[in-house]
């Protein structure tokens, strides 16, 4: 159980990264055009890569707990 911990971990922190980086080109395309639609996209953005990024720390954390109470 604790590898899978690790590789989700992994995972969720590649898919934070990966969606920082998508959110912040459509936060930039759509900023002149479309503000408020912006705004929203960097705002929901956020959460997720946020959410993402500590759900996936935390399951990193899990798989080093797990190691050490061996």
């Amino acid at each position: 159980m604790s590898t899978k911990n690790l590789i989700r971990g992994v995972t969720l922190v590649a898919a934070s990264v990966l969606l920082s980086l998508a959110t912040l080109g459509l936060w930039l395309g759509n900023l002149e055009t479309n503000p408020l639609l912006s705004w929203v996209v960097f705002g929901v953005g956020f959460a997720l890569c946020s959410a993402a990024a500590i759900v996936g720390v935390w399951s990193i954390m899990g798989f080093f707990r797990d190691k050490e109470g061996k």
